[in-house]
């Protein structure tokens, strides 16, 4: 099984939505795939999820042996569950060693387990990531977005893997004018690979409306380790894309 935490240097980048999309991407490629909600803090993967009323127990009823790791877990969808965080618990008094113990009982079902890891740089985030196999660092193309994850990343790199990163949120009408940094300049400044792109997507309230290709292609890099980059600009590019750039900018 791979364990991989899904971070970022500050909140609102929206990790925990990348966090519910790749892993419904990996199951749809046909990995058993199981989401952890670490963030002890600011927990809402099972709301991002829509199964925030289907809770009965969670990690804390886990590590204080009131229940069993497949108890708690909630299926969402077909090769998809969520270990859900606590509601109301101390996240202090949960260690990196209590969820190394939950991972190693989901590495039995589960191909992939990935982490919901808080943002920033605090205890919650070391417990997360010491548990952990594989790193990515959720960022957006704006600057105080961009400098907190350079933080996370140069900590990440004194630990025993190389983190990778998905630039989310990437208006594809900016980025083709050159109003924002591409994702390749982000990844070359924070010197950590680029491995998906995630386009901004208006008025949507849902994961059922987020496109499904760039987490496809994101699913795929992460188990083949090659594959393309989504790219939000193409549509914006050329003649017609300078109309839909300037049609966009009007709305």
């Amino acid at each position: 099984m791979y364990t991989i935490v899904i971070t970022s240097g500050k909140g609102g980048v929206g990790k925990t939505t990348v966090t519910a999309c790749l892993g419904r991407a990996l199951a749809r490629q046909g990995n058993r795939v199981a989401l952890m909600d670490a963030d002890f803090g600011l927990n809402n993967l099972d709301v991002v999820l829509g199964l925030e009323n289907s809770v009965v127990y969670d990690v804390a009823d886990v590590i204080e042996n009131r229940c069993r790791v497949r108890q708690a877990l909630i299926e969402s969808e077909r090769n998809l569950c969520l270990l859900p965080s606590a509601h109301g618990y101390l996240g202090e008094k949960v260690t990196a060693q209590n969820l190394k113990i939950i991972l190693n009982s989901l590495a039995v079902t589960f191909d992939y387990t990935l982490i919901d890891c808080p943002a920033g740089i605090e205890a919650g985030f070391k417990r997360a990531v010491s548990a952990a196999d594989r790193a990515i660092v959720v960022t957006t193309p704006h600057i105080s977005a961009i400098r907190d994850a350079n933080k996370v990343a140069t900590l990440l790199s004194s630990y025993k893997f190389s983190p990778t990163l998905i630039v989310n949120r990437v208006r594809g009408d900016l980025l083709a004018a050159g109003k924002i940094p591409s994702p390749s300049d982000i990844s070359e400044l924070l010197k950590i690979e680029l491995i998906g792109v995630v386009k901004e997507t208006d008025g949507v309230y849902n994961l059922d409306g987020v496109p499904r290709k760039p987490f496809d292609l994101i699913a795929h890099k992460i188990m083949y380790g090659t594959g393309e980059i989504y790219d939000p600009s193409a549509e914006f590019r050329g003649v017609f894309g300078a109309i839909k750039r300037r049609m966009k900018r009007n709305v």
